[in-house]
């Protein structure tokens, strides 16, 4: 369904319907929101950015991002942004790179058995245009760790190209902290 959703995303902002096309698109959504408004559950129950087996936990705001290795203390793997992700001229939307960035630094910062944290901040460099539909080369990786302060880097690059690059503070969470 996830893998579906995101495909469907692409095509809906790769397209320019026309108007019975797009009343009849959104009759169709209409409907399946109506099908699956009864089936809401708490947070804790969704299944929407819970799969922690699937890219991007299952949630489609991500672009789906590709591990092909980690460890505690790095991650490296790839990323196509599609259509959905497009700013123009052939380039990732600006505000689609620190979100990648957040849910790859996050996902490592919060592995190798640490307790959990959250984002104290992100900053994110744009080196070069980030194209859309190219596979891009993420890696990840720890600076340092200091008490509950774990500070993180991040780059994209397209071959030798570097796009982008991050630098993020995560917080471990104290106890009991949502």
């Amino acid at each position: 369904m996830i893998a579906a959703l995101r495909h469907f995303l692409d095509s809906v902002a790769a397209a320019a319907p026309d108007i019975a096309t797009s009343a009849g698109l959104a009759a169709d959504l209409a409907a399946w929101s109506e099908k699956l408004t009864p089936l809401a559950v708490g947070e804790g129950s969704q299944i929407f950015a819970k799969r922690l087996d699937l890219s991007g936990r299952g949630q489609t705001m991500s672009p789906e991002f590709v591990v092909h290795d980690s460890d505690r203390e790095s991650v490296y793997g790839t990323v196509t942004f599609g259509r959905y992700f497009l700013g123009g001229n052939g380039a990732v939307h600006g505000g689609a790179i620190p979100l990648l960035f957040d849910e790859v630094l996050g996902r490592l910062s919060n592995s190798g058995g640490r307790a959990p944290s959250r984002t104290a901040y992100l900053h994110t460099d744009y080196r070069s245009i980030t194209p859309v539909g190219v596979e891009l080369r993420v890696r990840g990786w720890f600076v340092s760790e200091e008490g509950r302060k774990r500070i993180l880097r991040a780059e994209i690059r397209d071959g030798e190209v570097l796009c982008a690059e991050a630098e993020g503070l995560f917080i471990q969470l104290r106890p009991g902290q949502p």
